[in-house]
C-alpha cells in the first residue's frame, strides 16, 4: 500500500514537471523563436515590406533609431510604409533595383520567463553603385532588445538601435553592455 501511494505520488509529480516543461518551453526554444523574430524583421526591412516589420513588434511596441522613438504597432506600419528608411533609395542607377541587406552576428540572449533581452551586433551593405556587382559595406552597431512572449509569440517591446557611424548613436569607449 505504502508503496503504491509513493508511486502515485511520484507519477503526479512527473505529470505536473511534463506540463509545467509543455507550457514554459525551454531556453533553446525560447532563444530560436527570438533569433527567428531577430530574422524576420531584417527580412522585412530589407524588403521593405512594413507589415511584416510591424508584426514583430508588440502592439505597444517601441523602436528607437536615430530619428527618434516610433511608438506604437500602428505607428510603426505607418513609419515603414513611408519610405523614410530606404539605404538603397539613393543608389546610382543601374540594370536592376539596388538593395540593402542587414546582416546579425554575435548574439546575448537572456530569457526569464515571458520576458527576454538581447544584445545583436549588425553590420549593412548595399549595391548602390550602377553595375550593382559591388558590395559597398555600409554602418555597423548593435541593437539592444527588450522582448515579451505574448500568447506564445515573442516580439520586440523596445528596440533600440545603436550605430557606430552616427554622433549620438555609438557605444564605443562605453563600457560592454553585455551581461
Amino acid at each position: 500500500m505504502k508503496n503504491s501511494v509513493v508511486i502515485t505520488v511520484c507519477l503526479i509529480l512527473i505529470g505536473f514537471l511534463a506540463i509545467n516543461t509543455a507550457c514554459t518551453g525551454s531556453y533553446a526554444e525560447d532563444r530560436a523563436a527570438i533569433v527567428d523574430l531577430q530574422g524576420r524583421y531584417l527580412f522585412a526591412l530589407d524588403f521593405q515590406d512594413a507589415e511584416a516589420y510591424a508584426s514583430t513588434f508588440a502592439e505597444d511596441g517601441i523602436i528607437n533609431w536615430a530619428g527618434g522613438e516610433i511608438i506604437g504597432r500602428k505607428a510603426i506600419y505607418e513609419f515603414m510604409s513611408s519610405g523614410t528608411y530606404n539605404p538603397a533609395s539613393n543608389a546610382e542607377e543601374g540594370k536592376w533595383p539596388a538593395a540593402s541587406r542587414h546582416f546579425i552576428t554575435n548574439q546575448v540572449i537572456k530569457v526569464e520567463g515571458n520576458k527576454a533581452k538581447a544584445l545583436t551586433y549588425w553590420f549593412q551593405a548595399t549595391n548602390n553603385t550602377a553595375d550593382r556587382r559591388s558590395m559597398v559595406l555600409g554602418l555597423f552597431g548593435h541593437y539592444e532588445d527588450a522582448l515579451a512572449k505574448i500568447d506564445n509569440q515573442w516580439y520586440f517591446t523596445k528596440r533600440t538601435i545603436y550605430n557606430e557611424g552616427l554622433e549620438g548613436r555609438h557605444m564605443a569607449g562605453q563600457s560592454n553592455p553585455a551581461w
